[in-house]
């Protein structure tokens, strides 16, 4: 009986000391995605036309800032939209009010990070491959760039918006995309 009872206070032990170290773990994360913004106007193509989506160039998500010292944070998103002009560069970064993305007056500390973030963003700009007919366009398009017989390949400024879901948890991470309503 007594060695049941020291193996069960040894077992206390041994839950209270690793529940006592899950608390003192913070673990923080910060999910992105791309999202289409509310209302955004759309390119119309034309059947021998197709586009190429601007491609990232290793950017960096945003972090939390320096001196961030709350211990739990559920899933908060904020949602920023900017231009990709025509040369890669990132311009009239805004945070977003659409659904699903929280004011950015409630955590300025993260919109402030998230501005600073996507301020040094590139991007292989967006083109339209112009092809002389849908059939060659078919045909040569290799979908991630303008190839085969273009007959003009034009850069195009676009308007992108990314959601950031940042969260911070006592003993774990988890990280979890919020759901876009439609």
């Amino acid at each position: 009986m007594e060695r049941e009872l020291t193996h069960a206070r040894r077992l206390a032990i041994v839950v209270l000391v690793l529940s006592v170290a899950a608390c003192a773990t913070r673990t923080a994360g910060v999910e992105q995605r791309l999202i289409l913004p509310e209302g955004a106007a759309r390119y119309e193509m034309a059947a021998n036309q197709a586009f190429v989506f601007p491609a990232p160039r290793d950017n960096a998500p945003p972090g939390f800032p320096q001196g961030y010292e709350l211990r739990d944070l559920p899933p908060t998103t904020l949602c920023a939209g900017f231009v990709v002009d025509t040369d890669g560069g990132v311009r009239e970064i805004a945070l977003l009010e659409d659904p699903g993305c929280m004011g950015p007056k409630m955590q300025p500390q993260l919109g402030d990070a998230v501005l600073r973030a996507i301020s040094g963003w590139r991007f292989e700009p967006a083109v339209f491959c112009d092809y002389p007919d849908a059939a060659t366009r078919d045909r040569d398009w290799n979908g991630t760039g303008c190839a085969g017989a273009v007959t003009e390949a034009r850069r195009v400024a676009v308007t992108l918006a990314y959601a950031f879901t940042f969260e911070v948890r006592n003993g774990r991470q988890q990280v979890g995309a919020a759901q876009r309503k439609h």
